[in-house]
């Protein structure tokens, strides 16, 4: 579930790790018509705190 809105786009799922329910989040932000940035965070309180644990930057090759 999920979706684009201006330049950031959000996305939700649920997963479990270690026998634990865990809230999934992806999010896409769009930082040049060349250049974007992905990052990934967990929840495992109900979505009320979201550590980030991994990001990636992309640019587009000529």
């Amino acid at each position: 579930m999920g979706g684009f809105a201006d330049r950031r786009g959000e996305f939700y799922g649920d997963d479990r790790h270690d026998g634990k329910d865990v809230r999934v989040r992806f999010g896409w932000t769009v930082l040049s018509p060349a250049a974007a940035r992905w990052e990934q965070a967990f929840s495992v309180d109900g979505g009320r705190t979201w550590p980030t644990d991994c990001t990636m930057d992309f640019t587009r090759a000529s």
